[in-house]
C-alpha cells in the first residue's frame, strides 16, 4: 500500500500543484462580515474552492455555515480529525512575485499560502484522495476539517464545536515537522492613547508601521515637522547603524526599512517600528505631546528587547523564553494605538505577565484593552498517537522523529491532544506572514505521503 500512496502522489503533482495555484489565487484576508460569509467574500471564496475540489474528487463535505468546512473520507465514526486553515495574513510589501500569484522556482513555490496553510491543506487533501484511488477502505472515519479565520482568532473553530466534538485524535499541519506538542501561551493586545496634538514648532506629525498583530512588519514611516533633512539625516544615519535598520529621509519624511519575521520568531527579525522610535527619541524635538508618546514607547519597547525585559517579564520554562513584539503603530492627530504580540511559556500567568504590562501602559498615560491572556498549550510526548505520528515521519523522512515546543500558536491550541505535525520540514523558516512566503514542492509530496499513511494506522484498514 505504501508505494502504490507514493506513485499516486507523484504521478499526480501537476494537478497537486494546480489546486494550490487555484487557492493561492484568492487572497483570503480577513474582511467585512456578509450574509453567509462571517470572514468576508475571499475567506468564503476559498472555503467554496477547496469544498468544490473535495465533492468533485467524490468526498463528502459539509458546510458550516461558511465559518468551516468538512471532508469526511466515510460515513464511519470519526477517529481522527486534520485541522487545516485557508485563511491568509495580509501580503504586506517587499514581494518579489504576485504574492496572490503561485510562483515556481527550481522547486520552490512562492505565494501567500503556500506554506501557512494553503500547500499544507492541499497535502492533507491529497493523502485523501491518495487512500481513495488507491482502493484503501478505513475502518474509521478521517474528517479534514478547513477553516478560514485561524489568523484573527480562530472564531471559525469557535463556531464549528458548537456543532461538532472533537473526535480522539486530531493535527494540524500548520507548523514544521516533526511533532510540536508544546505551544506558547499568547498575550496580544491593543493599546491606546490621546495627546495634545501641536502644528508648531518642533514635532512628530505621524508615525505609522505594521500591517499584521502577529508579525514584526519590515517597514515604519514618520512625518517629521520643524527640523530640516540636513539635521535629521546624521541622526537617521546614527540609528541605522546601532539597529542594523536603513532610514530614507525626504523633505520630513522618514522611512525606516527593516527584517520581517512572525511575532513567535523576534529574533529572526529586525523591528523597523522599534528602530523609528528609537531614532525620534534621538531627534531634538520640542517638549510636547508627541515627544512623550515618543519617548513612553521607547522606555517601553527599547530595540532590541523581544524578551520583555523592559516590562520585568522575562521567563522560561520547557517551552522556551517569553517573547514581546511591538508590531503595529499608528499616530496621528493627537491619536495613537499599537499592537503588540507576547508569547508566554506555562510559567507565565496573568499576575507575573498581563497585570505588570498594564501597569506599566497605565503610568505611561495608554490604556490597555484587557488583560485576558492565552493559556499555553501542552501534550504528553508518551501518547500513542504522537508515537504513530514520529514512527511514519522517520519511516518517511530517514530522521530522528522528536517532539518540539513553538512559540507560535497553532490551529489546535485549544483542542485537548491535539498536535502539530508538519507540514514544513523541520527548522525551516519559510517565510510565513512575510514577503516571499515559500515553501519546497517536495515537502508538500513528502507531507502528503506522510498523512496519506498516519491516517490508515491511525483509523485502521480493512481486510481485503
Amino acid at each position: 500500500m505504501k508505494q502504490q500512496i507514493v506513485n499516486y502522489i507523484e504521478n499526480n503533482k501537476e494537478q497537486m500543484l494546480c489546486d494550490l495555484s487555484g487557492l493561492i489565487s484568492i487572497p483570503s484576508v480577513r474582511g467585512e462580515a456578509e450574509e453567509g460569509r462571517p470572514f468576508g467574500k475571499e475567506p468564503y471564496n476559498a472555503l467554496v474552492c477547496a469544498l468544490d475540489m473535495a465533492y468533485k474528487a467524490g468526498f463528502d463535505t459539509v458546510d458550516y455555515d461558511g465559518y468551516v468546512g468538512a471532508v469526511d473520507y466515510n460515513k464511519n465514526e470519526t477517529e481522527l480529525a486534520i485541522f487545516a486553515h485557508l485563511d491568509v495574513v495580509a501580503a504586506g510589501d517587499g514581494w518579489n512575485t504576485d504574492p496572490f500569484e503561485m510562483t515556481e522556482n527550481n522547486g520552490v513555490l512562492y505565494g501567500r499560502g503556500v506554506s501557512d496553510d494553503k500547500g499544507p491543506a492541499i497535502a492533507a487533501f491529497y493523502a485523501f484522495k491518495a487512500l481513495k484511488n488507491c482502493g484503501v477502505k478505513l475502518k474509521k472515519n478521517v474528517r479534514l476539517v478547513l477553516g478560514t479565520d485561524e489568523e484573527c482568532g480562530s472564531g471559525d473553530l469557535d463556531y464549528y464545536f458548537t456543532k461538532e466534538k472533537a473526535p480522539r485524535w486530531s493535527f494540524t499541519p500548520d507548523a514544521n515537522f516533526p511533532v510540536i506538542n508544546g505551544e506558547k501561551g499568547r498575550f496580544s493586545k491593543r493599546f491606546s492613547a490621546e495627546y495634545a496634538q501641536t502644528d508648531s514648532g518642533r514635532y512628530v506629525k505621524k508615525i505609522k508601521g505594521g500591517v499584521a498583530g502577529n508579525a514584526v512588519p519590515s517597514f515604519c514611516e514618520a512625518e517629521i515637522c520643524g527640523i530640516s533633512d540636513d539635521e535629521l539625516l546624521p541622526a537617521a544615519q546614527s540609528a541605522a547603524q546601532e539597529t542594523g535598520t536603513s532610514f530614507t529621509v525626504e523633505n520630513g519624511k522618514v522611512v525606516c526599512n527593516g527584517t520581517s519575521a512572525h511575532a513567535s520568531l523576534p529574533e529572526l527579525g529586525n523591528n523597523p517600528i522599534t528602530a523609528m522610535i528609537r531614532f525620534l527619541s534621538a531627534v531634538d524635538l520640542d517638549e510636547n505631546g508627541s515627544k512623550k508618546i515618543v519617548d513612553s514607547i521607547a522606555s517601553m519597547f527599547p530595540h532590541g528587547d523581544w524578551l520583555g525585559k523592559s516590562f520585568g517579564i522575562d521567563s522560561e520554562d520547557k517551552l522556551g523564553k517569553l517573547t514581546l513584539t511591538l508590531d503595529i503603530i499608528d499616530m496621528a492627530d493627537g491619536k495613537i494605538s499599537g499592537w503588540f504580540d507576547s508569547r508566554t511559556p506555562m510559567s507565565a500567568n496573568e499576575e507575573n505577565c498581563a497585570y505588570k504590562i498594564n501597569s506599566i501602559m497605565n503610568t505611561n498615560g495608554f490604556e490597555l484593552e484587557d488583560t485576558q491572556m492565552t493559556k499555553a498549550h501542552y501534550v504528553d510526548e508518551n501518547s500513542s498517537f504522537i508515537k504513530t505520528l514520529l514512527k511514519k515521519y522517520e519511516e518517511f523522512t530517514g530522521e530522528k522523529g522528536e517532539c518540539l515546543c513553538m512559540g507560535g500558536g497553532t490551529y489546535v491550541h485549544d483542542i485537548e491532544g491535539g498536535v502539530a505535525f508538519g507540514a514544513v520540514r523541520k527548522d525551516l523558516n519559510t517565510n510565513m506572514h512575510g514577503a516571499n512566503e515559500f515553501m519546497y514542492v517536495e515537502d508538500i509530496i513528502k507531507a502528503a505521503e506522510i498523512f496519506a499513511m498516519v491516517i490508515a494506522e491511525v483509523c485502521g484498514v480493512e481486510d481485503e
